[in-house]
C-alpha cells in the first residue's frame, strides 16, 4: 500500500508496522531480540508492527535499530531558504528612495491667526 494524504492514520499505522516488520524479518531478528536491542518490550515491538498507536520514540529505537534512522531525514527534509529568499540575497540594489521631508513647509502667506 501506498502511503497518500487521504490515508487515514489507522492506515498509515498499519502500512508503518508492516514496513517495520519486512524490514525486522529481513535482517533475520526476532520480536524478542528486537526488543533486547532497543530495550523496549516485546509487547511494545508487537504493537508497532500490529499498527497499533505507540509514541515517536519507540518509532525512533527500531528504526535506529533496523539501520534505518536516516530515512527519517529523507521523510521530514531540513528547510532551507525559499528560492525567493536566495534571489533577495544576491540582488544588487539598483535605486535609492529619497528620504521624506522632516519638515512640512508653508508657501501661502495664510497664517492661523495666532502666529506671529
Amino acid at each position: 500500500m501506498k502511503i497518500m494524504y487521504y490515508s487515514s492514520t489507522n492506515e498509515v499505522l498499519s502500512e508503518l508496522g508492516s514496513r517495520i516488520k519486512a524490514a525486522r524479518i529481513a535482517m533475520d531478528v526476532t520480536q524478542k531480540e528486537m526488543a533486547r536491542l532497543t530495550n523496549l518490550s516485546q509487547r511494545t515491538i508487537s504493537n508497532l508492527e500490529n499498527g497499533n498507536d505507540v509514541s515517536f520514540s519507540t518509532v525512533i529505537d527500531v528504526l535506529r535499530a533496523l539501520g534505518q534512522l536516516q530515512n527519517l531525514d529523507i521523510m521530514i527534509p531540513e528547510q532551507g531558504p525559499r528560492p525567493s529568499e536566495i534571489a533577495a540575497l544576491g540582488k544588487q540594489r539598483e535605486r535609492v528612495r529619497s528620504k521624506a521631508a522632516t519638515t512640512v513647509q508653508t508657501q501661502s502667506g495664510w497664517k492661523w491667526g495666532d502666529e506671529e
